[in-house]
């Protein structure tokens, strides 16, 4: 698949997460993995099946074919080019993950990694401090995918 922000975004917004039924919360179950699952299968990187703790434990040290580990400035830096790139972050009970999207220019600072979620609230277009406290933060591990 062609690789492009535009596509990318695109792609991310036809899935409408604040708005689809199919990723709202139901009582304290979320779809954060569903929605991610989905968007990147729609962009050609299929992700590992299961909860984000799986997926997070199946991406580690570069464990799933196509998916390598960056850093949140290069993860901006990938989406911005419009390559399938993640969040995750493994947790007891359960772990969290984000759709890393396009943002137009690069980053300096974690909290400024422009996301969208599927979680306890839904977000298109809105940066990762959105998606975990500041000091669960540099506990993100950020996954790209060519």
């Amino acid at each position: 698949m062609a690789r492009s922000a535009s596509a990318y975004s695109t792609t991310i917004d036809g899935f409408k997460v604040e708005t689809n039924s199919k990723y709202q919360p139901t009582g304290s179950t979320t779809y954060c993995n569903i929605f991610a699952q989905d968007v990147m299968k729609a962009m050609s990187a299929a992700l590992p099946s299961g909860t984000a703790n799986q997926m997070a434990d199946a991406l580690l040290n570069n464990g799933t074919p196509g998916w390598y580990s960056v850093t949140f400035s290069d993860a901006q830096s990938r989406a911005n080019q419009g390559y399938p790139t993640i969040g995750i972050r493994k947790a007891d009970g359960h772990g969290h993950c984000v759709v890393v999207r396009p943002k137009g220019s690069s980053i300096t600072q974690l909290r400024d990694v422009q996301i969208a979620q599927a979680g306890s609230t839904n977000y298109n277009n809105t940066t990762i401090n959105w998606s975990w406290t500041a000091a669960d933060l540099p506990t993100v591990k950020f996954y790209t995918h060519d």
